[in-house]
């Protein structure tokens, strides 16, 4: 099965700083995960913590609702072992399911993203429309400033002219300037008077004028300001469009996001139930085989087969013939699973080389072919358990197990889940590199592959021997899932060698 990739989150929304008069009321955005996990772990800063608490509860709230589902999978995990055929059935369309959910998550990612660099742009706009904003309000301060200049001086002269006509209305009883004139004694005093007068007057217009043009000033600063005014709250309303924008914006991304998480969560709960399914098929496949001790059907036609190449001479002349190395199984092929485990954690006795159906497969050594198993459909599946019925191992579909000197050294070589018809015949003699069956998907198999175990035995010089004594213990003595013997924990022949240590990863 294909593995799970890797779920991002989902996409981050950062909004900047906004001006005190115009904050946005927003709820939190928790789906950038990488970020509150950082801001609420270790020391939380006091203004944080009210937000970290909603954190805690949203990863909380999204837990529970997959773990509840995940939950109930694991509790179907006896009733699918005991009808493991029914729900393996049930979950082979399940990798396409998977693989649509996969194109729709990346669908719907494309769509965040492109949200998110919406909202950045929109946060661009703010930011240049605060930073107008800021201007503006220069400006106005700027304004306010020369109008209560240019007011301080109107107010100046205004106090004097109030002071003047004050005074002149002091000894005013009609009108000032005729009581003055009227009380020249003489017609020099007149004349002089009317001279003072004229002063007095000019003096008077000057200073009204500059009155009359400072007030015209003062009106044309204050429309000026309330020109700049009027236009930082026309900024205002289109920084407040903007944000009501990126606000339906962001509610749109976070619909986007519920859906990406839930068919997140879909794909997470489609790979458990086949994880588990595959879990209780290894399980069930291993049991079966501990309990039957997988001794080989018609062992006594084997053995007579063995002493009748013994007696010819050809089982002497493999350890002289034998490789110095290992043949490659099956060229072009990928490790699907390796052992000692699968990515599960459930043990794993093989290697599996999946590749296409009919893929060629090749002896790894030099030797006979002890037991062949042939009659399982070429596609099998998970809880098939065919393989057995035709004298070979449970689940291990069509089969070969066959007995090889590699350098020196006896092994014994199991190939399981063949095509259909492909097995090469018990009592063949065999080279490395020789053809001994073709790659199915037959047994307790969820794709194409062969899977092959290798078994330590001793020195290359027993295997006449070996051959013609031979139990049919299909695991040539180094046992099974839970109670087996590998080489690298510290056992003798016989023991498993991990495949990988021969043919690499």
């Amino acid at each position: 099965m294909k593995r799970l990739m890797a779920v991002t989150a989902a996409a981050c929304i950062t909004v900047a700083n906004i001006a005190a008069v115009f904050p946005v009321q927003a709820e939190p955005d928790y789906s950038d995960t990488d970020y509150w996990e950082e801001k609420c772990t270790g020391q939380v800063a006091s203004g944080d913590r009210a937000a970290c608490n909603a954190y805690a509860e949203y990863v909380n709230s999204q837990r529970s609702s997959l773990e509840s589902r995940l939950d109930e999978i694991e509790s179907q995990r006896a009733a699918i072992k005991a009808d493991l055929e029914t729900y393996a059935a049930q979950i082979s369309g399940y990798q396409t399911q998977i693989d649509d959910l996969q194109v729709q998550i990346n669908s719907k990612q494309a769509e965040i993203d492109a949200k998110q660099a919406e909202i950045d742009a929109k946060q661009v706009e703010i930011d240049n429309k605060q930073i107008e904003i800021d201007n503006k309000q220069k400006e106005i301060d700027a304004k306010q400033a020369e109008i209560d200049s240019t007011q301080k001086e109107v107010d100046s002269i205004k106090d004097k002219v109030k002071s003047r006509m004050s005074n002149a209305q002091s000894s005013m009883r009609f009108n000032k300037y005729m009581d003055i004139m009227l009380g020249a004694s003489t017609f020099e005093d007149f004349l002089r008077v009317i001279t003072g007068i004229s002063a007095i007057a000019k003096y008077d217009r000057t200073t009204m004028e500059k009155l009359v043009d400072l007030i015209n000033q003062l009106n044309v600063q204050k429309e000026q300001l309330q020109a700049v005014r009027a236009e930082m709250i026309e900024v205002r309303k289109q920084m407040e469009a903007i944000k009501a924008e990126m606000e339906i914006a962001k509610n749109e991304m976070q619909i986007q996001q519920n859906d990406l998480v839930a068919r997140q969560e879909d794909v997470i709960v489609l790979q458990a139930q086949v994880q588990i399914v595959q879990d209780a098929a290894v399980e069930k496949e291993a049991e079966m085989r501990a309990a039957s001790a997988q001794i080989a059907a018609d062992i006594s036609s084997i053995t007579a087969r063995m002493i009748a190449l013994a007696s010819a001479g050809d089982l002497e002349d493999i350890p002289a013939v034998s490789s110095s190395s290992w043949y490659f199984p099956v060229p072009g092929s990928y490790r699907s699973a390796g052992t000692w485990a699968y990515s599960s954690g459930y043990e794993h006795l093989g290697y599996d080389f999946a590749a296409a159906v009919g893929s060629p497969i090749y002896a790894v050594g030099s030797g006979v072919v002890l037991s062949s198993a042939n009659g399982c459909s070429t596609y099998g599946g998970l809880g098939n358990m065919c393989g057995y019925q035709f004298g070979g191992a449970y689940g291990g579909g069509n089969q070969v197990h066959y007995l090889v000197v590699v350098n020196g050294s006896l092994y014994g070589i199991a190939a399981y889940h063949m095509m259909l018809g492909s097995p090469i015949a018990s009592g063949t003699i065999i080279t490395a590199g020789t053809q001994i069956g073709n790659v199915g998907s037959s047994g307790n198999s969820s794709g194409p592959h062969c899977h092959i175990e290798i078994i330590y035995l001793g020195d290359g010089s027993n295997f006449s021997r070996y051959a013609q004594t031979w139990n049919g213990d299909l695991a040539f003595g180094a046992g099974w899932q839970g109670n087996n013997r590998k080489c690298d924990a510290g056992y003798g022949a016989p023991c498993r060698i991990r495949p990988e240590t021969v043919f690499g990863y």
